[in-house]
């Protein structure tokens, strides 16, 4: 190897070693401010699951990872700080069936140059299913009904500029695992949140020898990757007949495009369903197409679809006796 080639290498690892600047605190406030829009909305890891299971007309398969949809918005509780998430989640698109609600205040950190979360769990779960949809049950709700995380259980989060990564530190957050059964382990938690997506992985390891005791995707170190969720609204009209130049109004329904679904019931008794979800393609490389299908008697195989490129703001199926039009909620078709 040349000098001129060591000398170049040297100055490449000295690079890429070198720990990063400090930002200053305007910085990190933009960051916060960034993390806060990014981290707000609902996200749902459906086209995961989607993968987990073979393809879109597969039988969905809910391990190792289940589908979860996540709903993040921002409340006012100056008690714990101007940047606050409420956080509810539930399991396999069945909002009964609760998987976690947290708090979260997000705080500037000059000493780890990013940015901490400091989590809150409330005292009764149960009896917040549903307050994403009404915030007020929390932010007039006494501010004692939530417990703050141990210290050790803090988050932090780094920017990398084009997202977010971080966790709990190692070996700092020690506790039960989410059963219950008290464990001689800590928390192995890791985060990333960008612009369209969030995905988090969570593990229990033992103290003595840091083995997995307990998975949230039991034999998976992969994440839940969770995307963004947008939600469209679909008139639906219909002709009996199949006369698509005389259709007459049916329904309105409101879906998701992360595997959302709407029941429609048709004119004899019929019973239908549109869903819709985004669908990833290799070729071209992050091509996505939004695909909207109509089911009948089977949930897997649709007696319709129809594809549009996530840039698309309205699209449709249109068979004759079923015609519907898609678009954004609150846009009006005029």
């Amino acid at each position: 190897m040349t000098r001129q080639r060591c000398g170049w290498l040297a100055a490449v690892i000295l690079l890429f070693t070198q720990p990063a600047l400090a930002y200053t605190q305007a910085e990190l406030d933009s960051q916060r401010e960034l993390l806060m829009a990014w981290w707000s909305g609902e996200f749902d890891n459906n086209e995961q699951i989607v993968r987990q299971s073979g393809g879109g007309l597969s039988q969905p398969k809910f391990a190792p990872h289940f589908r979860i949809h996540g709903h993040y918005r921002r409340v006012e509780l100056p008690a714990l700080g101007t940047h606050v998430l409420y956080v509810e989640e539930y399991k396999n698109n069945d909002p009964a069936d609760l998987y976690r609600i947290r708090l979260m205040s997000l705080h500037t950190d000059a000493d780890s140059n990013g940015i901490r979360v400091q989590l809150y769990s409330p005292k009764d779960q149960k009896a917040l299913a549903g307050s994403h949809a009404d915030l007020d049950k929390i932010t007039t709700a006494p501010i004692e009904q939530w417990r703050a995380l141990s210290a050790g259980c803090t988050v932090f989060l780094a920017y990398e500029g084009t997202q977010f990564r971080g966790g709990m530190n190692r070996r700092a957050c020690i506790g039960t695992d989410p059963e219950g059964n008290q464990r001689n382990a800590w928390f192995d938690y890791t985060i990333v949140v960008g612009p369209e997506y969030y995905w988090f992985k969570d593990s229990l390891r033992a103290l003595d020898d840091d083995r997995v005791v307990w998975e949230l995707a039991p034999g998976s170190a992969d994440f839940f990757q969770a995307d963004r969720a947008r939600w469209f609204s679909c008139v639906v009209n219909y002709n009996a007949d199949g006369n698509m130049t005389q259709p007459e109004r049916l329904t309105e329904v409101s879906l998701h495009d992360q595997g959302g679904s709407a029941a429609i019931d048709y004119p004899g008794g019929r019973k239908l369903s549109l869903v819709l979800h985004n669908r990833a393609f290799s070729t071209p490389t992050n091509n996505r197409f939004r695909i909207l299908r109509l089911h009948e008697d089977n949930p897997t195989v649709p007696l319709a679809y129809a594809y549009a490129g996530t840039e698309t703001e309205r699209f449709g199926i249109n068979l004759g006796w079923f015609y519907t039009l898609c678009r954004p909620t609150g846009e009006s078709l005029n």
